[in-house]
């Protein structure tokens, strides 16, 4: 079995980028302790990643993370995407690789501007994070070189991408739903147009479906204008029927509901279930404890990171799609009917 750098940090009792750092030299850690993980390294018969051996002859040694904001709430600090970077930096850590990221406003994709990283070629490929436009997207893979996306999905394009499988999570959250005796099963989402929501729309339609049902059209909330807070959410008790479940395009848009049911004096789980979709940090906290779909998110990361560092080093831009799997977790804000 092959001896990588997690052995050699876990052995000296540090962190890999600690030992990172000490194998390659840098300042920033003492002679004593660089001493002890190179004996060690020794001791293990342990030798450098090839990528890091490859991509050291590039010009910059950066690799660049890119993401849009939406929102007021920066999308780096989203806990959904927040690990998924994770997973990324700890992936360029192990090959002495340095994470750039990049920030853009909406009216700078309105205006088709590209990234600072990719104008000043300060990066040598590049991982664009969540939702933005497909031709956007497209440009920038096109002037940044090797770029893999993540969380979206660019038809037509020669782009790698790394998902989670939508569909058959809101499947599996939608079924679950229909199956315990949930009688009208409503989906409240962010905007159709992304990627990850039309997908897990779709599952929740087929869940209907292969039960013989109809899901009725009153049931689905999309926050097209993508408003702040939790008010939009209140428009799933607009029409005839109250739903008795609900599936939340994500965790987030599951608190937010499960605050405007509070709001109205309507009890989750006793009147309604709830089920979301990502499975972060706060699902598992919050009262009532949030059921979801859970992603190994930082797995996503280290993916992603993987494909985009093989293609800088062979310089073969071969297309992957990864699709990773999930798993329903069910907490306390469901409550079966049956």
């Amino acid at each position: 079995m092959k001896i990588t750098i997690y052995d050699v940090a876990k052995k000296a009792g540090v962190s890999i980028s600690t030992t990172s750092k000490a194998l390659n030299d840098r300042k920033d850690v003492g002679d004593l302790t660089k001493i002890r993980i190179r004996e060690i390294a020794q001791e293990l018969n342990y030798e450098p990643s090839h990528f890091a051996r490859a991509l050291a002859m590039r010009k910059t040694g950066n690799i660049g993370v890119m993401t849009v904001r939406y929102y007021q709430t920066p999308m780096l600090t989203n806990p959904f995407y927040s690990r998924i970077i994770e997973g990324i930096e700890e992936r360029l850590i192990s090959s002495d690789l340095n994470l750039v990221t990049n920030v853009l406003r909406r009216e700078q994709v309105e205006a088709g501007e590209l990234p600072k990283m990719v104008k000043e070629k300060s990066v040598d490929g590049i991982i664009m994070l969540g939702h933005m436009p497909p031709d956007f997207a497209a440009m920038v893979a096109e002037k940044a070189g090797p770029a893999v996306v993540v969380d979206n999905m660019v038809k037509g394009g020669q782009i790698s991408s790394v998902t989670m499988d939508n569909s058959g999570g809101a499947y599996k959250a939608t079924s679950y739903l229909l199956e315990t005796g949930h009688k009208k099963v409503a989906y409240v989402s962010g905007p159709s147009r992304r990627y990850s929501f039309k997908q897990r729309y779709e599952g929740y339609v087929r869940a209907h479906r292969e039960k013989g049902l109809t899901p009725d059209p009153a049931l689905a909330v999309f926050n097209e204008k993508e408003e702040e807070g939790f008010e939009w959410t209140g428009k799933i008790l607009d029409g005839p029927a109250r739903p008795d479940g609900i599936f939340a395009c994500n965790d987030v848009t599951a608190i937010l509901t499960i605050n405007m049911l509070k709001g109205k004096g309507i009890e989750v789980p006793e009147d309604i279930s709830i089920i979301g979709f990502d499975n972060i940090e706060l699902s598992e906290h919050f009262i009532p404890s949030i059921s979801t779909i859970d992603i190994n998110k930082e797995a996503m990361g280290i993916k992603a990171a993987e494909i985009l560092m093989d293609i800088i080093s062979t310089k073969k831009n071969r297309v992957e799609n990864i699709v990773f799997p999930t798993q329903l977790k069910i907490r306390s804000s469901f409550m079966k009917r049956i």
